[in-house]
């Protein structure tokens, strides 16, 4: 038996809708219809998770045809480059915060996806300095919470 792309990823959505279940059933926090409490949302997305993952799976034994290549081996490293990025981002930030981490790590990741637009060096710096302060202040100023300060300063 041939596994499609899309049975792959449907197995994997529904692995990933067990875990976040199995996960969840295990909080010490009442579940009730008056007050869903932080259960609620993780269970809808389990949920979300097995329906939809299930249906691609579906979809991939349905099809006749073989898989295009999914990614190109240049794709392959852009991608292992940006799951390095956010790592790195998120060690720093705990470092020496968010307010100095971000610019950066928003920088890094619009330089590294831009390959191909007529984005401008410019355009990158100005987008990520203002992504950066949007968020610190929907975060701060709107919800009231808190970002990472860092440990060092």
């Amino acid at each position: 038996m041939n596994l499609k792309r899309d049975q792959v990823t449907g197995a994997l959505l529904v692995l990933v809708g067990i875990v976040v279940f199995v996960m969840t059933s295990q909080m010490r926090v009442p579940f009730s219809m008056s007050y869903p409490g932080p259960k609620a949302l993780p269970m809808i997305a389990a949920f979300g998770f097995v329906v939809c993952g299930g249906g691609i799976f579906l979809e991939g034994m349905k099809k006749k045809e073989a898989d295009k290549p999914f990614m190109s081996k240049e794709g392959w490293i852009r991608m292992a480059l940006a799951m390095a990025v956010l790592a790195v981002y998120v060690f720093a930030s705990s470092l020496i915060g968010y307010l100095f981490t971000t610019p950066f790590a928003a920088y890094a990741l619009t330089t590294l996806f831009a390959k191909g637009s007529k984005s401008t060096l410019k355009g990158r710096i100005i987008y990520s300095v203002l992504l950066s302060v949007i968020i610190y202040v929907i975060y701060i100023y709107v919800f009231g919470l808190t970002l990472p300060s860092g440990s060092l300063f």
